[in-house]
């Protein structure tokens, strides 16, 4: 019932061909019926994703205006799509890190201040704009990241158009998403999702594969990646990599890797937020 739904509303036409002042109607239309952003379109015809059940899930949750989060994402992550990882790998960015959610009015609060609030959000929109294109928003997040470790950014809005241009990505989806509120319920969406790991969230980036955290050892992913992954097709990138020691529940302890720990963070500006 939901593809034919999907059907209707979309009309043959690919979310970036909708007009502009369609698309804050879209992106509602996808946070009520998410099953639209899993459905492939090829002009009349629709097609379900098919769900590899043999595939790793590899799962970073992440702040912007983090360094330690921006330099994974911009040197480290993009493993995913080289020697044919990704073809056993689905990758989830979740941009919510240490942020927390203040009653009555469930204000968002970043520990980086408004700026990490905002591309928080830019990028859960991006997210959303390309859910079957994981390279495409992964390039924009990493363009985006990579421009935070240059320095202090003046013109946020400018920062993120600048990586649609290079990356030759249409902003406005993004545009409407951020605009709409529909970012603003995606982040609380992560927020929660954020909120109720196990074991919970110590520092930023906190990766996990399958639902495991690696804690520190996060820069190891691929050699985790490989090690949980039982298909049959074998990367290149998994072929002459030993499997990793089995990780517990609670995630691999590994004290190399510098990390940005919660309870080092410096306190909430909780009342400005109110």
């Amino acid at each position: 019932m939901w593809e034919l739904l999907c059907v209707i509303f979309f009309s043959k036409m690919t979310f970036h061909q909708l007009p502009s002042s369609f698309l804050s109607t879209a992106l509602l239309f996808m946070f009520i019926f998410p099953h639209c952003s899993s459905v492939e379109y090829d002009g009349a015809r629709i097609f379900p994703t098919v769900k590899q059940d043999e595939k790793v899930n590899l799962s970073v949750y992440y702040e912007s205006l983090s360094d330690t989060g921006a330099e994974f994402i911009t040197h480290d992550l993009g493993k995913v799509f080289e020697k044919d990882l990704t073809s056993i790998v689905n990758l989830r960015l979740i941009p919510w890190g240490k942020a927390q959610i203040v009653e009555p009015n469930e204000t968002i609060v970043c520990e980086h201040g408004e700026d990490e609030c905002y591309f928080n959000t830019i990028e859960a929109c991006a997210i959303l704009a390309w859910p079957d294109q994981p390279k495409n928003h992964f390039d924009f997040i990493q363009c985006l990241e990579n421009r935070t470790l240059r320095g202090p950014i003046r013109d946020r809005k400018e920062a993120w158009l600048t990586c649609c241009k290079d990356l030759e990505l249409s902003p406005n989806f993004i545009k409407d998403c951020y605009e709409s509120g529909i970012g603003r319920l995606l982040e609380l969406k992560y927020g929660d999702e954020t909120l109720h790991l196990n074991p919970p969230l110590e520092y930023v980036p906190w990766v996990t594969v399958n639902n495991k955290a690696l804690r520190e050892d996060y820069e190891k992913f691929v050699e985790y990646v490989c090690g949980a992954y039982k298909g049959g097709h074998v990367p290149e990138a998994c072929k002459s990599l030993s499997k990793p020691a089995e990780s517990d529940a609670a995630g691999v302890t590994v004290s190399s890797i510098s990390v940005c720990y919660a309870d080092e963070a410096s306190e909430l500006e909780i009342d400005q937020a109110n």
